[in-house]
């Protein structure tokens, strides 16, 4: 059985990173195994990074550009521009988006919400259950206390403004306290 395919596309800034992440763990905790590729390129038939595609129930990947990654098979997600701080680059680069999904006859579903629920509405474009949100919420708080605030945070992959913001928050009130 070959694994089920979803491209998650979207101007700069519209999430891409944070929904593969996210809709990675959400599948991983419900028992199934996950490919993620960060990029465009076409999935391969058989085999990478020595991993059996046989053995992969989802590939996810993030890309800017439709294609070669939505196609036959393929269910692609184009982000939403509900999430702020974008601006007119974004939507001329989402308009180009569309137009090239329509153009290649690719169908697509377009995912908005900020954070749990934008990941539940990409589960329920995929036809999955939505992830109990305040588990959810409450796994997402608990990951910005961990060890008492001892820990180094590495933020250099991930421009998610949200978690952002919580950090820098949390570390001025620890300065403030």
């Amino acid at each position: 059985m070959s694994p089920r395919r979803v491209a998650i596309v979207g101007a700069a800034g519209s999430g891409k990173s944070w929904l593969a992440q996210a809709l990675k763990s959400a599948l991983r905790a419900h028992g199934h195994s996950v490919l993620l590729s960060d990029g465009p390129g076409a999935y391969p038939s058989n085999t990478t990074r020595g991993t059996r595609l046989a053995s992969v129930d989802w590939w996810i990947t993030e890309a800017s550009k439709p294609s070669p990654v939505s196609g036959p098979g393929v269910t692609t997600l184009l982000m939403g521009l509900d999430l702020p701080g974008l601006g007119p680059e974004q939507q001329t680069e989402d308009s180009l988006l569309r137009q090239a999904l329509i153009s290649a006859q690719s169908p697509f579903r377009i995912v908005y919400g900020v954070g749990v629920h934008r990941l539940n509405n990409a589960l329920l474009a995929l036809g999955l259950t939505e992830v109990n949100t305040a588990a959810w919420q409450d796994r997402e708080r608990s990951q910005f206390n961990i060890n008492g605030g001892q820990d180094t945070w590495v933020c250099n992959d991930c421009s998610d403004p949200v978690c952002e913001h919580k950090l820098f928050t949390r570390l001025l009130t620890q300065r403030a306290a």
